[in-house]
């Protein structure tokens, strides 16, 4: 790897340091020697590059199989929470768990940065006991919003608990009232205690290098992203100040992140992006790059920090002609900013498109969840340089203040000349009263 950038800097050094990029020192013989040698470096340059993001895809996908492996539900994150404590740990970072069991990860080299809190959840839809069972039959509810008609008798169910995993299937549904409890009655040969958590049993993860399959990439290819990033960050030792933020249980009623915000370690000076996979859109399509998400089902996010993620994503499109961004209105669900919002931080968010939102496949049936592999190097380029320009945050909204006032001052003098033709006598004292 070290190899491979000191060939991309000295092959750009070569191009643009020494020789410039107009070509302008150039003689003018085609066959000349030179513009021979400075062909061939153009191209090791581009292969080189090639070469690099495609080490990086790599690596993204062996920490994608490695955490979208470990089986989650709300409530029940603690190995996808112990695989994230020990990333963190191994790279120098600190972590530190708020009383409700969230994570925060901070990064922070330099001085005289903004705080960035990027948020992702470890939990996905899922299955609890709610009672002991030594084979035979056994009831749980299902955490997570997922239809009723989805429950099928037979579906298939993997169970997990101190004694190991276990199949199950899908026995009944009880007459109940489901959006108040959503209890399913499991049919397994194993014993189960209170509290086994279980999932639907899909592929834990599978990939074709272009997209990824997952029985939850619902958020955990968030946490992926954000994993991705911290690495980056710690290797290239840039200076940001960044948390990474990894909370509980926002599958069942966003408690983690209603927890965090009583918890108080997120300073309240800090830039707030809830990071997540949501359901992809007609007008949000997958692989078009990461999605600056500008509100959800619930609530628009601040308008300042949008246009501040929307500054950033065009810097790295204006830098790298491959990176692709879009901004959408990604109503199909409610995220955590809706919660940030309304506890009074500057809060934003950006998203994947994914298919099978929820593991709701075609024709009513479960399947694995899928996000594109691009859409996250992307993202985590795009989290990287959020991170480094945070104190760019308010130059968007400032730059557009004053394009509003140059336009006023344009038409200003025309606007006041035509007023007179228009304008009417100021009227009497008391006669909006006497209207209303």
């Amino acid at each position: 790897m070290k190899r491979l950038a000191r060939s991309w800097l000295g092959a750009s050094w070569f191009l643009n340091g020494f020789g410039g990029t107009n070509g302008s020192w150039l003689c003018k013989n085609t066959k000349c020697a030179c513009r021979k040698a400075r062909r061939k470096v153009s191209i090791a340059l581009k292969l080189s590059v090639s070469i690099v993001r495609a080490v990086r895809r790599n690596q993204l996908l062996s920490l994608a199989r490695r955490l979208l492996s470990l089986p989650t539900a709300p409530f029940h994150e603690e190995r996808v929470a112990q695989f994230i404590r020990e990333f963190a740990i191994a790279r120098g970072l600190r972590v530190r768990t708020d009383k409700f069991g969230n994570l925060i990860v901070g990064y922070r080299r330099g001085r005289g940065h903004r705080p960035v809190a990027f948020v992702a959840h470890m939990d996905h839809p899922g299955f609890e006991a709610v009672e002991d069972a030594a084979g035979g039959f056994v009831m749980t509810r299902f955490l997570g919003s997922v239809p009723r008609q989805y429950f099928r008798t037979g579906g298939r169910v993997r169970m997990f608990g101190a004694d190991g995993e276990q199949r199950a299937t899908i026995w009944s549904v009880p007459d109940v009232d489901w959006k108040k409890e959503k209890l399913v009655r499991l049919r397994l040969k194993g014993a189960v205690r209170r509290g086994d958590f279980g999932m639907w049993d899909l592929a834990p993860v599978k990939t074709n290098h272009r997209v990824i399959w997952s029985r939850a990439c619902d958020d955990l290819a968030g946490c992926v992203v954000l994993l991705a990033m911290l690495d980056e960050l710690a290797q290239s030792r840039a200076s940001a100040s960044a948390y990474a933020v990894f909370t509980r249980a926002e599958e069942a009623g966003f408690h983690g992140a209603m927890g965090l915000m009583r918890s108080r370690l997120i300073p309240q000076s800090a830039i707030v992006i809830s990071v997540e996979s949501s359901k992809e859109l007609p007008h949000a399509p997958m692989g078009q790059g990461p999605i600056i998400r500008v509100g959800d089902r619930a609530t628009t996010f601040d308008s300042r920090v949008t246009m501040f993620l929307e500054e950033m994503a065009a810097r790295v499109a204006r830098a790298d002609r491959r990176f692709t961004f879009q901004r959408r209105l990604m109503d199909g669900g409610t995220c955590e900013s809706t919660v940030f919002c309304h506890s009074g931080y500057r809060a934003g968010a950006a998203c994947l498109a994914m298919g099978n939102y929820h593991n709701l496949g075609p024709g009513e049936h479960i399947r694995e969840e899928y996000v594109d592999v691009g859409d996250m190097q992307k993202a985590v380029q795009f989290f990287i340089e959020v991170a480094r320009r945070s104190n760019d945050y308010g130059r968007a909204p400032r730059l557009l203040k004053k394009r509003l006032d140059a336009l006023f001052e344009r038409g200003r003098r025309q606007l006041l000349q035509t007023a007179a033709v228009i304008r009417v006598p100021a009227p009497a004292v008391g006669a909006f009263e006497e209207l209303e």
